[in-house]
């Protein structure tokens, strides 16, 4: 016990049996203080533990951002592979179907054209037809 402490209870008309025990319970109650205040030595060590644990942590999520990154890619090739395909085959269709039309639009023209060339020759054979018949009248009627 600090005398110290004695004496200003003391002086305050605290009876000496209640000082003492005041003193004690204040002296008990630094006691069991101490073992729940950290220390320099405690805080320290409890930095190293948590920077261990902070390191640990960040390697294990530097693999598994490793891992996923390595999955991610796989998956993305995959992806453009398969795009790739389809693009490929959806090309090979629109040819398909572009050649069809062209073969088909040349049929229709040649039709159309075989048509418009029959008509053209007719009326030509015609005109000719009726020029003729205006020249043999004229030479009948001249003789």
């Amino acid at each position: 016990m600090q005398a110290e402490s004695l004496e200003v209870l003391e002086k305050a008309s605290v009876a000496p049996a209640q000082a003492r025990a005041i003193v004690r319970a204040i002296e008990i109650e630094i006691a069991g203080a101490k073992d729940t205040l950290a220390t320099k030595n405690d805080l320290s060590s409890l930095g190293a533990d948590l920077r261990g644990e902070i390191a640990a942590l960040k390697a294990e999520l530097r693999g598994e951002m490793g891992a996923l990154r390595a999955e991610l890619c796989g998956e993305l090739a995959a992806l453009r592979a398969e795009l790739r395909g389809e693009m490929a085959a959806l090309a090979a269709q629109l040819r398909t179907e572009m050649a069809q039309q062209g073969a088909e639009l040349r049929a229709e023209m040649h039709r159309m054209l075989g048509n418009h060339t029959r008509q053209m020759y007719l009326a030509l054979l015609g005109q000719m037809t009726v020029m003729l018949g205006f020249f043999y009248f004229f030479l009948t009627q001249l003789r």
